[in-house]
């Protein structure tokens, strides 16, 4: 009987789970923070969606992300189509990406042609916009939270440090990575999180052209005194409409970078 037990004990382990709601779990597709992420397919309509596993003791660190998400419907944001809590785990029912990663595509193909990286960054900004216009800002914007459906189209994802931005308050928290982070928050100073997404922008659009960081360094202290002192290489390759309005995005004073619709109308698109 103590063998039976433990076998159903077993069986009934969130690892061995395989189906949650109306969707039969496959294979992992990633691992986060704080879950996992898998893909999943809908019982009766054959749906192939990404579902991602947080236990419920990091519940607090959802609250915002899920607040946010559920209200942002945009055709290149990811989509939050349903969230099911159980007694221990919260699933995130979303959109599938089967493109995966747009850092995984730069990585195979290297950097991109500006035609290519036209497309994909407009598609990003508009999506950002759309954040910003709501008064929401992402505050991680990387590679990694960019995923590509298979028609190689941008859908932002991973909204856990998406913030409201109030007109005049700033805000103080130190999040993101690094290599994408405005000088401003790795000096610690109140921002504004608009400009602050609208710099990961900025070095969005250089990696996507030069297929490397503009600050990259293996030494984390290094690579933030080049972010705060603005210290990157214009690749010569570039055209001088992409090196005007990458300059024009990484300037160190933040009220000085363009917003959203202003890079939309720059002479590159």
């Amino acid at each position: 009987l103590a063998a039976d037990y433990q076998e159903l004990l077993k069986e009934l382990s969130t690892k061995n789970i395989r189906s949650v709601g109306n969707y039969a779990l496959e294979d992992t597709l990633g691992e986060g923070t704080y879950g996992k992420v898998k893909l999943a397919t809908h019982k009766l309509t054959g749906q192939k969606v990404a579902i991602k596993i947080i236990p419920k003791l990091h519940a607090e660190n959802l609250t915002r992300e899920i607040h946010h998400h559920r209200y942002l419907h945009h055709p290149n944001i990811i989509s939050l189509l349903e969230v099911i809590p159980t007694e221990t785990e919260i699933y995130m029912v979303l959109e599938y990406c089967e493109g995966g990663e747009l850092y995984d595509f730069l990585v195979e193909r290297g950097r991109l042609r500006e035609n290519l990286a036209r497309k994909m960054f407009g598609q990003l900004c508009r999506a950002v916009k759309y954040c910003h216009d709501r008064r929401v800002v992402h505050r991680d914007l990387k590679l990694e939270n960019i995923l590509l459906d298979a028609y190689n189209n941008i859908k932002l994802g991973d909204f856990g440090f998406t913030r409201e931005c109030e007109s005049k308050k700033l805000l103080e928290t130190i999040c993101g990575s690094t290599g994408y982070s405005a000088p401003e928050m790795l000096l610690a100073k109140k921002y504004s999180g608009l400009e602050v997404d609208i710099w990961s922008l900025g070095v969005i659009l250089y990696t996507l052209l030069c297929g490397a960081l503009p600050f990259d360094d293996d030494d984390e202290n290094e690579m933030k005194h080049k972010i705060i002192k603005g210290e990157y290489e214009m690749e010569e390759f570039l055209s001088n409409e992409a090196k005007d309005l990458i300059r024009s995005i990484l300037q160190l004073e933040p009220s000085e970078r363009p917003t959203l619709k202003q890079i939309l109308q720059h002479a590159w698109f």
